[in-house]
């Protein structure tokens, strides 16, 4: 669960809930917490811990299990409620610290850096975080503070998760990350600061701060479930001294733009690279993550058949992922971290290796489309190639690709599709988030959560209505646009509504800046006479005639034949009038000639 700017102190939350009522009172707290658990929204959480004192003292454990703090005054505010309230502080598993972006900016300025870090050492070394369970510092560069470090390390007795940073600055020798011990799992993120000032270190041997690294991973660490060494940047650094270590327990390994398979020497005969040693040494590996830098498709294909037999989940490139034929039949999940250049790779050929994956379930996967024609075949060989998929997240970038209309019937060949997370750039004059949402939601009504994103278009585009290169005259346009939705539908599976939570990022010319809405609703998708909002009288009748339906279509031809009635009705007296007209012209017209010829 995840902590935010909504949730209030403990002293206000209290204030904020009402009166037990006796019907609360007498359910057992076991069944409050499964309750709470159940609820997906964390607003749904906050909600219901606010019915009565008496389901807030019973249900926080679920709403303060993760906190996750997104700027230095959530981390002053929240941390000190923790500190000083340690009925609540007990029941913390996981504590994030994650800059949230709400401008160009991403990341803690030196002086948040500061307070942020201070205010984790304070809460830590009052000791109420006992049960906490994992950290996680994600800012772009480390704590200023590395006293925060020996504050969870003595202060946290079970924690056994350390998830930490690294930017420009380098950590010093003796910092108190590299004194841990025991732990289950840490992850080691690089951001670009260090790519960019430190990528050759690794290369050192003989650096202290990193031969500290790996002692304390190596050494004391023996018994590590989880390690990740995670970055993205187009030049790899190296970590070949990961091929050094041995834990047996290894279960989820994630390695990012790094090399692990440099050595400084040829191999002899019958000798393995040292990272094929270190795989083959780790059968009890579940989750597999490399990037296109890790290791070579080439040096993959010389794995013992029999190794990583347990492997279910992998991450990598499509090369790598065919140079591991004995992988194919028990992967559950794959993502691609590489989009696939339809240029270069065609959607047939990625849709002949996913053909070989029969038991998988999750897919992630993007295509850079050099052509808006480029798409015809692809979701059709998605469709063809994983007839068990539950879960897909599909990026189509730099042109457009899918009509949603079309998308939302396409995807019904996935017979098992649960949740969908779809990337493109929008069609101009296509729906938009909320009408293009409501078309997948009626077309698949199996899809309980799913996600929509418009990406802007890489230019130039070869199409009559690019005018990129007069944005800066424009008026504001929105750069990226998304929405999550979540459907609800009856007992006989219709859909009812769904419930939408949209962002959407607005450039303003003249380099003017950057604004970010969101926008939350409910949107009916029953048809306008069945809905709550349906209107009566006029309006009501108005918004039949132009429902698209096959009500509105008799209604719309009944409307019509009447009005072709009253065409020949009206006709015919026309017709009629100017008969009679003329009749008494030809009567008026023959009594005045008689009348002259008499006289």
């Amino acid at each position: 669960m995840y902590f935010d700017s909504m949730l209030a102190p403990i002293g206000q939350c209290s204030r904020r809930c009402r009166p037990s009522s006796p019907a609360l009172q007498v359910l057992p707290g076991d069944l409050l917490i499964e309750v709470a658990s159940l609820l997906e929204c964390r607003q749904d959480v906050l909600r219901f811990c606010l019915t009565s004192s008496f389901v807030f003292a019973h249900v926080s454990a679920v709403l303060y299990e993760q906190v996750v703090l997104k700027s230095v005054g959530q981390c002053n505010a929240t941390l000190e409620m923790l500190r000083t309230h340690p009925g609540i502080s007990r029941h913390v598993r996981q504590l994030i610290i994650r800059p949230q972006a709400r401008s160009r900016r991403a990341s803690f300025s030196p002086i948040d850096n500061m307070e942020a870090s201070s205010a984790v050492a304070r809460v830590a070394a009052s000791r109420c975080l006992d049960a906490l369970l994992k950290f996680q510092w994600d800012d772009e560069e480390l704590p200023y503070h590395d006293e925060m470090w020996f504050a969870l390390r003595m202060g946290c007795p079970q924690l056994r998760y350390i998830a930490a940073s690294v930017g420009s600055l380098l950590p010093s020798v003796n910092n108190h990350l590299f004194h841990f011990a025991d732990l289950k799992g840490f992850a080691l993120t690089l951001k670009t600061g260090f790519y960019e000032n430190h990528h050759d270190l690794f290369l050192d041997e003989d650096h202290p701060t990193f031969k500290k690294l790996w002692t304390m991973l190596i050494d004391r660490c023996p018994n590590l479930v989880e390690l990740s060494i995670d970055g993205r940047y187009p030049v790899p650094t190296d970590i070949h001294h990961i091929a050094d270590g041995r834990w047996p327990n290894l279960r989820k390994l994630t390695l990012g733009d790094v090399c692990t398979d440099w050595i400084p020497r040829s191999l002899t005969p019958g000798e393995k690279r040292p990272f094929i040693a270190f795989l083959e040494a780790h059968p009890m590996l579940e989750y597999l993550d490399l990037s296109r830098h890790t290791v070579q498709p080439i040096h993959l294909a010389s794995l013992d058949p029999t190794s990583l037999s347990r492997v279910t989940s992998f991450s990598g490139t499509h090369q790598q992922l065919q140079a591991l034929p004995h992988l194919h039949t028990e992967l559950k999940s794959l993502t691609f971290h590489d989009s696939v250049e339809t240029r270069e790779v065609s959607a047939p050929t990625v849709a002949s290796l996913l053909r070989e994956l029969t038991s998988l379930t999750n897919l992630r996967i993007s295509f850079t489309l050099h052509s808006m024609y480029d798409s015809g075949n692809l979701l059709r060989s998605l469709i063809q190639s994983c007839p068990k998929l539950r879960h897909l997240e599909l990026t189509c970038a730099h042109k457009p690709s899918f009509q949603l209309d079309a998308f939302a019937k396409t995807i019904r060949g996935f017979p098992k599709l649960q949740t969908l997370d779809l990337t493109i750039v929008r069609y101009p004059g296509d729906e938009t988030l909320c009408s293009g949402a409501a078309c997948i939601a009626k077309s698949n009504p199996r899809l309980r959560k799913f996600s929509l994103t418009f990406i802007p278009p890489v230019y130039p585009v070869s199409l009559p209505f690019s005018f990129g290169s007069f944005r800066p005259f424009s008026v504001p346009f929105t750069e990226r646009a998304s929405g999550s939705f979540e459907l609800r539908c009856d007992e006989h599976g219709l859909p009812l509504a769904i419930n939408a939570l949209e962002h959407s990022k607005l450039v303003w010319p003249w380099n003017l800046g950057v604004s970010f809405r969101t926008r939350k609703y409910v949107k009916d998708l029953r048809p306008p006479s069945l809905s709550n909002s349906s209107k009566e009288g006029f309006w009501g009748f108005l918004g039949l005639v132009f429902e698209k339906s096959s009500a509105g279509e008799e209604v719309r031809m009944m409307l019509f034949c009447s009005m072709l009635m009253c065409f020949a009705v009206w006709g015919f007296v026309v017709t009629g009038n100017h008969r009679a007209l003329e009749k008494e012209v030809v009567k008026s017209a023959s009594v005045g000639i008689a009348a002259s010829w008499r006289g």
